[in-house]
């Protein structure tokens, strides 16, 4: 079997290679081992999964676990988003929790995300923690029956809950005024239908494509990204939608298409967020972001006086500053979003949700909408290119582009570099290009971002040279 070894948001493998029932026992054995650690461990956990292959099984053999190592338990009874684990560890008070997931990524993964009591991803200090446990003690387990029977788990709706808790921050009154044809892209995951449900007082007209309940995710990768949502942008065109949404295959991450069938990028998404909160929602506070976002909320946040900080890829990271200080909104380049006084997760649904009241507030298209923020605040075109590489050191990587540098890169001189997550390469005129090891998948990632579409692939070609170079 092979190594457990926790990444980015978790632990991640193929199914049948190294995610398998007794690694996710012994998984489960470790985090068990964590949580009996921690002073409120009677409060117990909750248990969510996923609509991937085998996905309750799994979080089957994790509850029984848990249980056999007296964690009382609270399984969901039906798959579920991501961040409805988090609301209910939040909302029953919960010690924490574990989501089976592999969020994003292709159909042959599966994987284990941990939340602590915050409803956060649990940080790398205590991932390393829970890892330095594995295979310490020998796996314990209860078998379901009899630990329902002992009431160690309990199968409870963990999703009604958590939709009341999205209509709280949304503004009623806006929503049932809305009158929008909408596209729905669930991309065969556990987002299907809950967008219809929240928007069903709405004047709204939901088109759904790509059901759940396709195990191999009908050929595409469940990530909202531009290159998979190709159907979406088209039946946007086709009926004539004011809005394109996909939500990924664990729903807490959101992609979207304008009504003219174009693809809005993460920067952009993330900067017309920003945006309305502050310009009509006259909300105020800080904002974080990942540094593989952008320029635009850095410009936008200066324009408001609003406190800025970047860090390293990975939600866990945003959540540590809205733990730390009064950030208002955060967010990261794979199009996850998180909002103060909301819960400390990624959202998708309710990311979605906002651009309906957006566009009903504003009372002008999408694309129009967007137009007017960049005629404010420049013009962002984004790019990012992976390519397989397994087993990338991203110290060694560092280490390499560092010690030749380039003096610049798309033809513009370069200003700054930084060493948050991979090597960023900031440009005179503010584009900019990122180079980084995965930490979800057996990739390499580079990213760019300019204000033109000829530079962009200048400075992305150049990234992907530099990155091949480097290995």
């Amino acid at each position: 079997m092979g190594e457990i070894k926790f990444g980015t948001d978790g632990w991640r493998a193929v199914i049948a290679e190294d995610f398998t029932f007794a690694n996710v026992a012994k998984a489960s054995q470790a985090i068990a081992d964590y949580f009996w650690t921690q002073p409120d461990k009677e409060k117990g956990l909750a248990v969510g999964y996923d609509a991937r292959f085998l996905s309750k099984e799994f979080a089957q053999e994790v509850a029984q676990v848990f249980a056999g190592n007296g964690l009382a338990v609270i399984l969901s009874s039906q798959d579920l988003p991501t961040q409805c684990i988090s609301f209910a560890i939040k909302d029953k008070g919960l010690a924490g929790g574990v989501m089976v997931t592999a969020s994003h990524n292709p159909p042959k993964f599966n994987g284990i995300k941990i939340r602590l009591a915050s409803g956060g991803s649990a940080p790398p200090e205590i991932t390393k923690k829970i890892e330095t446990f594995l295979g310490k003690s020998k796996v314990k387990r209860l078998p379901l029956k009899e630990a329902e029977g002992k009431g160690l788990i309990k199968r409870e709706d963990l999703i009604e809950d958590y939709l009341e808790k999205v209509e709280s921050f949304l503004d009623k009154n806006i929503i049932r005024k809305a009158h929008l044809k909408i596209v729905h892209d669930p991309m065969f995951g556990v987002g299907d239908g809950l967008v219809e449900k929240l928007l069903a007082t709405s004047g709204c007209e939901v088109v759904t494509i790509h059901h759940k309940y396709n195990p191999s995710f009908g050929g595409l990768n469940p990530e909202p990204i531009e290159e998979n949502l190709e159907d979406l942008k088209r039946k946007v065109k086709e009926t004539g939608a004011d809005l394109g949404i996909a939500t990924d295959g664990d729903a807490d991450r959101v992609g979207l298409v304008d009504d003219k069938g174009r693809y809005i990028t993460p920067h952009q998404v993330f900067s017309l967020l920003l945006l309305y909160l502050v310009e009509e929602r006259k909300m105020r506070g800080g904002v974080v972001k990942t540094v593989s976002l952008g320029y635009q909320p850095e410009k936008i946040a200066a324009e408001f006086g609003l406190p800025l900080d970047e860090v390293p890829v990975g939600f866990k990271y945003v959540c540590d500053k809205m733990l730390e200080k009064d950030i208002l909104f955060g967010g990261e380049e794979s199009g996850g979003y998180g909002f103060r006084d909301y819960l400390m997760e990624r959202d998708g649904i309710l990311s979605s949700l906002l651009f309906v009241e957006m566009l009903t507030k504003l009372g002008r298209p999408l694309s129009l909408i967007l137009k007017n923020m960049e005629a404010r605040f420049g013009a962002s075109f984004f790019k990012r290119v992976d390519f397989e590489e397994a087993g990338v050191s991203k110290a060694e990587m560092v280490k390499k582009l560092s010690s030749s540098l380039p003096s610049s890169l798309g033809e513009v001189p370069v200003k700054e570099v930084k060493t948050i997550d991979g090597i960023k390469f900031v440009m005179e005129d503010r584009s900019w290009l990122l180079i980084r090891p995965s930490g979800t998948e057996p990739k390499v990632r580079v990213y760019a971002e300019a204000s033109n579409e000829s530079q962009l692939n200048k400075i992305i070609e150049e990234g992907v040279r530099l990155a091949k170079a480097s290995l």
